[in-house]
């Protein structure tokens, strides 16, 4: 496989992201309930600079500060430039929202498998009685 596609689908990656993902929401949650809920200040939920401006680049500009800051984080070996490593943060970012709902979906996946599963079994020992 080549070197970008295993750095992309690796371990460090892909938690990354899902932290990413999780600072920006909480982040977001935030700052959606003190400012702009808040009657004082003019910039809205609604407001085209807090959707198309800002919920769109945060996650690319949070990926590059953890990144520029977490300088014992292990990336992955093929990332040893500060460059690679600070592009491999902004991806990181760009892509946390679609990293986050694919584990999600494949979290609910298993669960309906494992709880499908566990009724066939329990059928099955209600009829053995």
């Amino acid at each position: 496989m080549l070197p970008v596609l295993e750095a992309i689908f690796s371990l460090e990656f892909l938690l990354f992201s899902l932290g990413i993902s999780a600072v920006v929401a909480i982040l977001r949650r935030l700052i959606e309930f003190f400012i702009l809920d808040n009657p004082k200040f003019k910039l809205t939920r609604t407001s085209v600079f807090w959707r198309e401006v800002v919920l769109p680049s945060s996650p690319v500009i949070i990926g590059l500060i953890v990144t520029f800051f977490a300088t014992d984080y292990p990336y992955p070996e093929t990332l040893v430039s500060k460059s690679s490593q600070l592009m491999f943060g902004a991806v990181s970012g760009l892509t946390s929202g679609l990293v986050y709902r694919f584990l999600k979906s494949k979290f609910k996946k298993q669960i309906r498998q494992f709880n499908s599963d566990s009724d066939k079994s329990e059928k099955c020992d209600d009829n053995d009685n």
